[in-house]
């Protein structure tokens, strides 16, 4: 990657701009990979034949072959992949949309592995390392691939081998217009090319309003922003000495709130279940709100609850399962949560004061959750379902925690003035075998 870095920043008049690219405008290499790139447009079939080489898009900078179109606004992109070329299993074939052509430039992708495994990535600042969501491999083939774009929130479809399309989720990102919308590929390695095939590309401006961050508890303005951040950086970092340390909390060893919220939460355990009221303004951001219940662990683990509200609230208030670096406010994180309305989410934190990101998932209502998040080393694995059915492992992503760590169960209730009630059941802390090591 030092070759990478060292690459100058790459400008428009480098790159082939012509009028036989159907959909898009511009095609070239990214990041100057040592094999050159390629893409051919069939007029014939509106296919796309697209070769890459490149080490990856993937940590600080990037390699591959981009095809693209500068587009603003709301917008869907689609297309069907197929792999032409064997090839590493990492090699990647993508939906992207991202900021500038630099190497290191911010962006968000919907990709499909060789190997069959769908990601959604994305590189929130210039320089930063990728974050990733990972779905279950289910082995190459033939894949269908939708994205789109409405305000700040960018919603994910799959489908292979002419299945329907199946909704991933969505998440929010602040690329802001105008951007690079197009499709890419690399092949994982420098000294070898892959060639996909793109059939059935759209690429479809929407009309329309947009979707704010509103929706995670962020203030449309930017005075509200400044009022609700300001509230939480004059919190002082919470001290060990303001949590309760007790010996009547079953599997976890201490309870209180982090981020000191105007109203007090509470832990009560009996039976075998956790009954726990939280408030504070959200676990989201750079700073947190929330009750929580843990223990120290090192190592891999996994932890297990099924949890339903009681009583009403905030849509978006929130209960789980959390792995935390500290209980500092802004602490690095990551948790397996239910919103009030139904909607599961894996929510995360790379570094101590950066902010959280999240991968939301679709829902039909509110009801009893059985959550499951598994630390296997840098990976947190999120497995999920509603009611009776048992839980599927549904994404994971990558997160560096230092040991100890802190583990338990949270609940906010995502409003300063009120609180909110969730019962946890079922509640397991098992240590775990670290696992062999896979490569990105």
């Amino acid at each position: 990657m030092h070759q990478t870095l060292l690459t100058c920043l790459l400008a428009a008049s480098a790159f082939a701009q012509t009028a036989t690219l159907g959909s898009f405008t511009n095609s070239d290499d990214v990041g100057d990979p040592p094999i050159k790139g390629a893409a051919e447009f069939d007029r014939a079939t509106s296919q796309y034949k697209i070769t890459g080489s490149g080490s990856d898009i993937w940590a600080k900078a990037d390699q591959f072959h981009y095809v693209w179109r500068e587009m603003s606004g709301d917008f869907a992109v689609t297309a069907t992949t197929k792999f032409l070329t064997e090839g590493i299993g990492h090699r990647k074939a993508v939906i992207m949309l991202r900021k500038t052509l630099d190497t290191d430039s911010p962006f968000v992708q919907l990709a499909i592995h060789g190997d069959g495994t769908p990601a959604v990535q994305f590189r929130n600042a210039k320089a930063d390392n990728t974050n990733t969501v990972d779905f279950p491999t289910e082995g190459p083939g033939t894949w269908s691939l939708k994205l789109v774009r409405k305000g700040t929130t960018v919603t994910v479809w799959i489908a292979k081998d002419g299945t329907p399309l199946r909704e991933l989720g969505h998440t929010v990102n602040q690329l802001g217009s105008p951007i690079l919308v197009g499709l890419g590929v690399s092949s994982h390695s420098q000294a070898a090319t892959n060639t996909v095939l793109f059939s059935d590309v759209s690429v479809e401006q929407l009309p329309g309003p947009t979707v704010t961050r509103q929706e995670h508890g962020i203030p449309d303005s930017e005075q509200d922003l400044v009022i609700a951040m300001r509230q939480l950086l004059f919190i002082s970092l919470v001290s060990a000495s303001v949590f309760a340390q007790n010996g009547s909390l079953g599997l976890f060893s201490h309870s209180g709130d982090v981020g000191n919220p105007d109203i007090k939460g509470s832990v009560q355990f009996s039976d075998g279940q956790y009954r726990m009221s939280g408030s504070g303004a959200n676990i989201w951001a750079k700073q947190d709100q929330f009750q929580y219940v843990w223990r120290e662990m090192t190592g891999n683990f996994t932890v297990t609850a099924t949890v339903h509200f009681v009583g009403d609230g905030a849509e978006h208030r929130k209960a789980g399962i959390m792995v935390r670096q500290s209980l500092d406010t802004d602490a690095t994180y990551a948790d397996v949560v239910v919103h009030g309305n139904g909607m599961p989410a894996l929510q995360w934190r790379s570094k101590q004061g950066e902010d959280t990101n999240a991968f939301d998932l679709p829902f039909d209502s509110p009801g009893t959750f059985k959550l499951k998040l598994v630390c296997t080393e840098v990976k947190v694995y999120m497995y999920i379902a509603k009611n009776e059915a048992e839980p599927k492992k549904i994404l994971n992503t990558e997160v560096s925690f230092r040991n100890p760590v802190l583990v338990g169960l949270a609940i906010c209730s995502h409003q300063a003035d009120a609180s909110a009630i969730a019962v946890f059941s079922d509640v397991s802390v098992t240590s775990e075998e670290p696992p062999a090591a896979k490569a990105q």
